[in-house]
């Protein structure tokens, strides 16, 4: 197979517009020199590799320069589709982060002692011992200023700089190559182990980026007003009460926590219950939303609460304003340790909790929200990885045979048969209601390893649960109360928690290999490697499932359906009105279907439902066969 490593220069990337204007395009082969086009022999040329079934291209985050060649000629996209689906599409930043993390350098970089840096400067620098200087001096940000300019008439160092982009991916590429053989991490000749089911979902992120989202002027503004109007009235309060002070120069003052006097007030808060506050690593007492909001202090519990207008307006306020008049080109982040993605710019995966937040983001004229999320995905990957390990899982079975695993560890807690539980928790049973959310705080956080304090604030955090004492008292027989009567429940997780722990019976880090996609993760813990064990294959089962959707609205039977939001476990699609039900149903089925990869013994279900604009809790809500928009009040 031949190799082409490619790259583009552009113009720069303005807002609302994640693929600039292409300026134009090298590329080098294995080992040949390095060639440049304009804007029109670059789209030829890769039209001629994309049918090239014997080419593999590569690229330094390569789904931006394949988007910037499809946003230059659109009839490239369904080719770069059936590229990434063969396995020709190979990025060196993705092999990067698979290689970092293999050796538990992804976050934290400790031969470098610094939080590694993915670019290919840090590639080259990393692997080649080059130094590229990309300050404001170089062509990097110049190049529109060549824009129609003959390539002959171009200045010699602006040939170089962009030649320089191509031979040194090329570089790259072939270091990370040779360190995947000797590490024994190669899927095939050339290919690092699970770089190309991640260079696919890297490519529906991107392109989920560059279509971006929108907001409603007649939400933002007066939601806006009323945060600053909330924060200036809590600033006050807690400036009254000594909790906030005026820092910084007096040219520039701002108004920050008294951290000595949140420490001591949380403290005697604690104190005063009969309890003690949590401390941090470093032995001071913590002051997080969770502590402060378990103080039983006033002034505290209304900072953990009310503060969130200070961070919504810092943090969102400028992205929901962007959004009335452009696109919002959100981010994701394609690689954590466990597989996950993570969102920024702004982080939709992760909103405040405010509800109004949610309904900022609205889809564009003619067009609906339709999303679908999968049940209880993490415990369906969760029971495989038994299966896959011991043979059998409790957890699998109450899953296969439909039934609610929370409710069925809730009747366990009430002492009462599952049937009966179900059957209050329909009419609206208090107190089974209470017990599915504790039930459902343990099923998702035990299956981690955490211990009964970490679960506690855990509960509090996510949940909004206080978890009563007894059930985090420890009994004779080793363990606490709850715990032990979840490994009741579920008895096959005493055999994951052994066998992890087995990995590295002296408590030292080791590596952890996903057995479907080969993935490891080097320098993991204890809880990192429960967690890794299903919370890997779920993040891969999802990301699958969005390349397969993203496939099918690009140039497929959902074409006019554009992928908007990506949260874990959940796709957002805007879809105009006239194909709700068909996109819901194509939606449904593509989720399953990508799913069953990662768990070929455990039933997987996802759920779509359609809003007018982005709501928590949305239901589906159907008529007379047709999908139709859920609203709050229905």
């Amino acid at each position: 197979m031949l190799t082409v490593v490619f790259d583009t220069e552009t113009h720069l990337i303005e807002p609302g517009r994640l693929a600039p204007k292409l300026v134009c395009m090298t590329w080098a082969t294995d080992g040949g020199p390095a060639d440049i086009v304009d804007a029109e022999g670059a789209v030829a040329f890769a039209r001629a590799w994309l049918l090239d079934p014997t080419v593999r291209l590569v690229g330094h985050n390569v789904a931006f320069d394949l988007a910037v060649l499809a946003e230059q000629r659109p009839s490239l996209l369904p080719l770069i589709f059936d590229a990434y689906a063969a396995g020709r599409i190979s990025d060196t930043m993705i092999r990067e982060k698979l290689l970092m993390l293999a050796e538990g350098r992804l976050s934290y970089d400790f031969v470098e002692k610094t939080k590694p840096g993915f670019s290919l400067a840090a590639c080259a620098r990393r692997h080649l011992g080059l130094d590229l200087a990309k300050g404001v001096d170089t062509w990097r940000l110049r190049y529109s200023e060549l824009d129609g300019v003959p390539l002959a008439d171009w200045p010699d160092e602006a040939l170089l700089y962009a030649l320089g982009d191509a031979t040194t991916t090329r570089d790259v590429w072939l270091a990370q190559g040779a360190q995947a053989e000797r590490d024994g991490y190669l899927a095939g000749p050339g290919v690092v182990v699970d770089e190309r089911p991640q260079a696919r979902a890297a490519w529906a992120l991107h392109l989920m980026s560059c279509w971006g989202l929108r907001t409603d002027p007649g939400v933002v503004v007066p939601f806006l007003a009323t945060l600053a109007a909330e924060q200036i009235a809590l600033d006050t309060k807690l400036e009254a009460a000594g909790l906030m002070r005026w820092t910084g120069p007096k040219k520039a003052p701002k108004l920050s926590r008294n951290m000595a006097e949140f420490q001591r007030r949380c403290a005697e808060g604690y104190a005063a219950r009969g309890g003690q506050a949590p401390m941090t690593p470093s032995g001071r007492v913590s002051t997080s939303a969770e502590t402060l909001r378990n103080s039983g202090d006033p002034d505290l519990v209304a900072y953990a609460d009310e503060s969130g207008a200070a961070k919504i307006l810092s943090t969102w306020g400028d992205y929901l304003r962007l959004g009335t008049h452009s696109t919002i080109n959100h981010g994701y982040s394609l690689l954590m340790e466990t597989g996950r993605t993570s969102a920024y710019r702004p982080n939709t995966q992760n909103p405040h909790r405010r509800g109004a937040l949610r309904e900022c983001f609205v889809p564009r004229a003619g067009c609906v929200y339709v999303g679908a999320d999968y049940s209880y995905l993490e415990l369906c990957t969760l029971a495989q990885s038994c299966i896959d390990r011991f043979g059998e899982s409790e957890l699998a079975v109450a899953i296969n045979d439909g039934l609610d695993p929370h409710l069925h560890m809730a009747a366990l807690l009430l002492g009462v048969p599952y049937d009966d539980a179900v059957g209050r928790y329909v009419e609206g049973d208090g107190d089974v209601k209470a017990a599915r959310q504790l039930a459902k705080a343990a099923n998702f956080g035990l299956p981690g390893g955490m211990g009964a304090e970490s679960f506690a604030a855990f509960a509090m955090a996510g949940y909004r649960i206080a978890i009563p004492e007894h059930y985090l008292a420890r009994e004779k027989g080793g363990g606490w109360h709850l715990k032990n009567l979840w490994l009741d429940r579920w008895p096959e997780m005493r055999q994951h928690f052994a066998w992890v722990s087995e990995l590295d019976p002296f408590g030292n880090p080791f590596t952890l290999t996903l057995p479907r996609s080969g993935r490891r993760r080097g320098g993991c813990a204890y809880t990192a490697g429960c967690n890794n064990l299903f919370q890997g294959p779920a993040a891969d089962g999802a990301k699958a499932a969005l390349f397969a959707l993203a496939r099918r609205c690009y140039g497929g039977d959902l074409d006019g359906c554009r992928p908007v939001m990506f949260i874990h476990d959940e796709v957002i699609v805007e879809v105009p009105r006239a194909m709700v039900t068909t996109a819901a149903r194509a939606l449904e089925a593509t989720l399953v279907s990508a799913m069953r990869v990662e768990c070929p013994d455990v039933q997987i279900r996802a759920e779509a439902y359609a809003m007018a604009r982005w709501y928590k809790g949305a239901e589906p809500v159907w008529i007379d066969g047709e999908l139709v928009p859920w609203e709050p009040s229905a």
